[in-house]
C-alpha cells in the first residue's frame, strides 16, 4: 500500500510539474516573464519534491520509475492541451493561390476575415499568383484553413505565431 501511495504521488507530481513547464515555455515565448517566473518556481518546487521522494526511498521497485516516466508522458500530453487553452493570441497566415479570381476573397469577406492581397509570380512559374496575408485569432485557425482549402485545395498555406501586433484590422 505504501508503494502505491508513493507511485501515485510521483505520477501526479510529474503530471503537474511537466504541465506547468509547458505553460512556462508558452509565457516566455509570449514575453510574459513575471507569470512565467511564478509558474516556473512552482514547477521546479514540485519537481524537487517528487525527485526527492523518488530517490530517497529504500524501495527499489520498478514501479517508481514507471510512475515517474508515465507522469512525465501524461504531463506532456496535458501540457500540450493546456497550451491550446492558454495560448490566446493571433497567427499570421500567408496563402499563395492562383485562383484569386474565384471565390477566395469573396468567401473571406463573407466569413468576416480581413486580409491583404498582393499579386506575385513564382520563381519557376510565370503565371500570376496571389499572396493573401491575414492576421487571425488562434482559435479561428482551423476554420480558416478549412475555408481556404475548400475553395482552393492547391493553395500553399504557411502559419506563423505572432508575438506582438500593433494597429491593423482583424475582421469581425
Amino acid at each position: 500500500m505504501e508503494l502505491l501511495i508513493m507511485c501515485t504521488k510521483i505520477f501526479f507530481g510529474r503530471l503537474f510539474d511537466v504541465s506547468l513547464g509547458t505553460l512556462v515555455t508558452i509565457y516566455v515565448v509570449k514575453n510574459k516573464r513575471t507569470l512565467a517566473t511564478i509558474i516556473g518556481f512552482i514547477d521546479v518546487l514540485i519537481w524537487f519534491i517528487v525527485v526527492k521522494e523518488a530517490l530517497n526511498t529504500n524501495n527499489q521497485s520498478l514501479w517508481i520509475a514507471l510512475s515517474y516516466a508515465s507522469g512525465y508522458a501524461i504531463g506532456t500530453y496535458v501540457g500540450s492541451g493546456l497550451s491550446q487553452l492558454f495560448s490566446k493570441g493571433t497567427v499570421s497566415v500567408q496563402i499563395i493561390t492562383k485562383n484569386i479570381k474565384n471565390e477566395v476573397t469573396k468567401m473571406l469577406k463573407e466569413s468576416g476575415y480581413s486580409a491583404s492581397i498582393i499579386e506575385c509570380k513564382g520563381l519557376y512559374n510565370e503565371e500570376n499568383s496571389y499572396m493573401i496575408y491575414a492576421q487571425i485569432e488562434n482559435k479561428k485557425l482551423k476554420d480558416f484553413k478549412e475555408l481556404i482549402t475548400k475553395i482552393d485545395n492547391n493553395a500553399f498555406i504557411t502559419v506563423t505565431e505572432s508575438k506582438e501586433m500593433l494597429n491593423g484590422y482583424l475582421g469581425k
